[in-house]
């Protein structure tokens, strides 16, 4: 007996309720592959040799409690994956938010250096300006007092 013809017959009801869902043209191989994934490990398992033999041997109740299986099964990890995707695109949004005001930020410290930059050179120019008019007052002062002292003699 060749075990390759042995088989887990809910691969194939959940490949075919996935392709009947179109999901291949409208999702990722990633995707894809994940979402077999979920559903079968769901799911439990019912090894056959041949598809054929399912029809003959099942009952119509038994066939349709396999396919409500599978439909909860593929619908809940579609649920499950789609969630995921939402949140991994919400924390990339953070991180994109994140950067950015790191960056801002950033900027910010080197506007807010050069701005106290300047602001140390206004402040060593204002004080060079009133050292220079102190002198000048004291010139002037000196001038009055000289010419102040001339006219009285």
């Amino acid at each position: 007996m060749a075990l390759s013809e042995i088989h887990n017959y809910y691969e194939d009801l959940v490949r075919k309720y996935i392709d009947a869902l179109e999901l291949v043209s409208t999702r990722s191989d990633d995707y894809i592959a994940d979402l077999y994934c979920l559903a079968l490990n769901q799911l439990p398992v019912h090894y056959i040799r041949h598809s054929v033999d399912m029809y003959f041997y099942m009952s119509d109740e038994k066939r349709q409690d396999m396919e409500a299986k599978v439909i909860y099964a593929v619908t809940s990890a579609i649920s499950w994956l789609d969630n995921e995707l939402k949140e991994k695109n919400k924390l990339k949004t953070l991180e994109e938010q994140h950067k950015k005001a790191e960056e801002e930020a950033r900027i910010a410290q080197t506007e807010a250096a050069a701005a106290e930059k300047k602001a140390r050179k206004a402040a060593l120019i204002a004080a060079e300006l009133a050292k220079q008019a102190k002198h000048a007052k004291e010139a002037l002062v000196d001038t009055e007092t000289h010419q102040g002292g001339m006219s009285t003699d």
